[in-house]
């Protein structure tokens, strides 16, 4: 492969990046030896030093606070084929707040870009409308990041928001039993006639359910003894709920919070492309929910989701990156996180303060060789027979494809290519390319008159977009 991304952009000429430019499959830094400290010495069953740990095994970086003593000098030379030298503990750790692709936003500050439709639509629904929300949409948008918000700017209004992340182990009763705890009985207000009023005292409204199992109606009378604050209830990843009784359950109290103007309001949050997708086919439900489907972030809110990142780590990026990040990751903020970060660290390990095309390239390996396992297998499979070059072709021209905010394409604006087929064939790549036999790498969207695709896992869009950069020197050119 050619010196992809060696180039900078004073001169053109090829420059190393600690001596060598990063190639696909190994971005190393020169080796260090490493000698455990005394304490982290293995000991052998007559409690004497045990023989060294090989120089080969990778080691341990990041010291644990007040605990482990740092290394005094480095690691093995195989380690340091996946790691970068040059970074302190410190260092790491004002990266890995500045830029958190696996870590959803915490805090409503100034890392928390863009989003302020959906806020404000989800707002109006819980205060306005008095409705239940689901946010949806693919994985790797933010969803949860988004509710973590909804949550704090709930709370500073007065509401008491609850958030609880599901788990296929979870039953119903567990996780409204899991809220009902942590609702305390000052806000509890009795009423002639109201079930287990008798049951006093009590700290928290989950002893005014019966013991064991109980049903809908029950716990709808339990929140209905509510007085003085509007409980909000967030459940986070509810697609991983698998058991039907459990959604079945949750559209009924829907229904009941609804029709008894209980005052809980319940945001259910999860991956999905629709609604039936995460509470199944209950259309009676339909009028008590609000859906909101999170779209991509635009080319700016990815700009400036960088620049806030930037501004927190104190380095910055060349405007050249930004813009092939930004074109890499087409909306999707976790990429966009994810080559923020290892691009940083790969500047500072070289003692750069400016993230340059060098230190983009070093991060687009390390986010191929990370890829999920899952992505990987379903690009191979999407490739598999005689076609391979054709179907290849059509698959980057859709991935290149303008779409909307939801990741949807039309075909007619695909960019042909030397290498694709003609346009007569292009449609029978597409079907080919939606064959479940062949892994359904594209999902085809019906529409009046016409019919669009999306990716069935929209992350693949970004992989394929990486893959081809590096398999074609496509980012080779330096803007001068």
């Amino acid at each position: 492969m050619l010196n992809f991304f060696r180039k900078r952009r004073t001169g053109g000429a090829a420059t190393a990046h600690e001596g060598a430019a990063p190639a696909a499959g190994a971005f190393s830094q020169p080796p260090r030896t490493f000698q455990p400290p005394p304490h982290l010495r293995p000991v052998n069953a007559a409690g004497t030093g045990a023989e060294p740990l090989s120089p080969d095994l990778p080691r341990f970086t990041m010291p644990v606070s007040g605990g482990l003593r740092r290394p005094a000098s480095g690691r093995g030379p195989q380690a340091e084929a996946a790691f970068l030298t040059g970074l302190s503990p410190e260092v790491n750790g004002r990266l890995r707040e500045a830029f958190t692709p696996t870590r959803p936003k915490q805090q409503v500050n100034g890392l928390f870009i863009g989003r302020t439709d959906a806020l404000k639509r989800i707002i109006a629904a819980v205060e306005e409308e008095r409705a239940h929300v689901i946010l949806f949409g693919d994985r790797g948008r933010g969803k949860t990041s988004v509710a973590n918000a909804v949550e704090q700017i709930a709370a500073q209004a007065g509401y008491l928001a609850l958030k609880l992340t599901c788990s296929g182990e979870l039953s119903f009763e567990d996780i409204f039993r899991h809220f009902l705890k942590r609702i305390p009985s000052t806000y509890y207000r009795s009423a002639a006639g109201q079930p287990f009023a008798s049951r006093r005292p009590f700290s928290s409204f989950n002893e005014l359910l019966p013991e064991g199992a109980f049903s809908v109606t029950e716990l709808n009378e339990v929140l209905g003894s509510l007085h003085g604050t509007h409980v909000l209830l967030i459940l986070d990843e509810y697609d991983r709920v698998t058991d039907e009784d459990f959604r079945n359950k949750l559209a009924e109290l829907f229904k009941n919070l609804t029709d008894s103007a209980v005052p809980v309001t319940l945001l259910v949050v999860g991956v999905a492309e629709n609604l039936d997708q995460l509470l199944g086919k209950h259309p009676s439900i339909q009028r008590s929910l609000v859906p909101v489907h999170l779209p991509l972030m635009t080319d700016a809110e990815i700009g400036r989701l960088l620049q806030a990142g930037a501004d927190t780590a104190g380095i910055c990026f060349d405007a050249d990156v930004v813009a092939r990040i930004t074109g890499f990751v087409r909306g999707l903020p976790y990429f966009a996180q994810l080559l923020g970060l290892h691009a940083a660290r790969s500047a500072v390990s070289r003692d750069s303060a400016v993230v340059e095309t060098a230190d983009l390239a070093y991060a687009v390996n390390r986010c191929l060789q990370e890829a999920e396992r899952g992505i990987v297998d379903s690009y191979s499979r999407a490739l598999a027979g005689r076609r391979r070059a054709a179907l290849e072709e059509v698959l980057y021209a859709a991935a290149c494809c303008p779409a909307d905010a939801y990741g949807v394409f039309d075909p007619a604006d695909m960019e042909p290519s030397a290498a694709a087929p003609p346009r007569a064939e292009q449609a029978e790549a597409l079907a080919r390319l939606c064959d479940p036999d062949y892994g359904s790498a594209l999902v085809p969207v019906a529409e009046a008159g016409r019919t669009r695709y999306r990716f069935a896992n929209q992350m693949m869009r970004q992989y394929i977009l990486m893959r081809i950069a590096l398999e074609r020197d496509a980012l080779e050119q330096d803007v001068a």
